[in-house]
C-alpha cells in the first residue's frame, strides 16, 4: 500500500511530531510504502492566488490559469499515486493550521478533487481511504462522543475535503488536552495512534 502523509507543525518538539514519527514508522513497519510532505519543512506557499482561483464565466467554472501551478501538481500527483491519506495537524483556533488550510485552497481545487462538471475526481479517488489525526488542547468528551469543537472541525475539515469524490473517510482522531498531559498519557495516546494504524 501506498500512504501519503500530510503534515503541518512547525515545531519538531510536538507532539504532533511525535505522532507523525509513530505513524510513519509503523507504516513501514507494516511494508507499506511512505512519503511525507512536512507543509513547513517545505515551506509550502499557502496563498491561492488570483489567477489560480476559480470564477463564473458563462455559467461555467474557470480560471485565468488553465493549468495548476509547479508545486500544487507535484502534490495532486502524491495524491493520485497513493492509496492511503493522512492528514496530521493541531487544532489552532478552533481550525486548521494556516498552511494546511492553503495547502486545501490550492491542491484540492475544481478539477482535480471535485467537479461541478465531471466525473474525473470521482474516478481518481475511487478506492482511496483517508484518516485525520488531530492534536488539541480541548478537552474531549468521556463517552467517546465528539465534543461540539471536534464535530464543527470535523464538518468543515475530514467530511467537506473528500464528499465530493468518493473517498472512504476512515476516522477523524483527536487527542485532546495534549498541552496538560504526563510523558505516560502522550504515550498512551501514540499507542493508540499505532494500534489504528496496525489494524487498518
Amino acid at each position: 500500500m501506498k500512504a501519503l502523509i500530510v503534515y503541518a507543525h512547525p515545531r519538531k518538539e510536538s507532539f504532533s511530531y511525535a505522532l507523525l514519527e509513530r505513524i510513519q514508522q509503523t507504516l513501514e513497519k507494516k511494508g507499506d510504502e511512505v512519503v511525507v510532505r512536512d507543509l513547513y519543512q517545505m515551506n509550502f506557499n499557502p496563498v491561492l492566488a488570483g489567477e489560480d482561483a476559480i470564477h463564473i464565466e458563462d455559467g461555467h467554472f474557470v480560471r485565468e490559469n488553465e493549468i495548476f501551478p509547479d508545486d500544487v501538481k507535484i502534490e495532486q500527483k502524491y495524491i493520485e499515486e497513493s492509496d492511503l491519506l493522512i492528514y496530521i495537524f493541531p487544532s489552532w483556533w478552533n481550525g486548521m493550521p494556516a498552511i494546511m488550510k492553503g495547502y486545501v485552497d490550492r491542491v484540492f481545487q475544481h478539477g482535480f478533487a471535485y467537479s461541478f462538471e465531471s466525473d474525473e475526481p470521482k474516478k481518481r479517488f475511487s478506492g482511496k481511504k483517508a484518516l485525520f489525526f488531530t492534536p488539541t488542547g480541548q478537552p474531549q468528551n468521556e463517552d467517546g462522543t465528539d465534543s461540539p469543537i471536534d464535530r464543527a472541525i470535523k464538518t468543515v475539515t475530514s467530511e467537506w475535503m473528500f464528499n465530493s469524490n468518493g473517498t472512504e473517510v476512515l476516522d477523524h482522531v483527536f487527542y485532546g488536552r495534549v498541552p496538560y498531559k504526563t510523558r505516560e498519557e502522550l504515550g498512551e495516546y501514540l499507542a493508540d495512534a499505532q494500534r489504528r494504524i496496525e489494524e487498518l
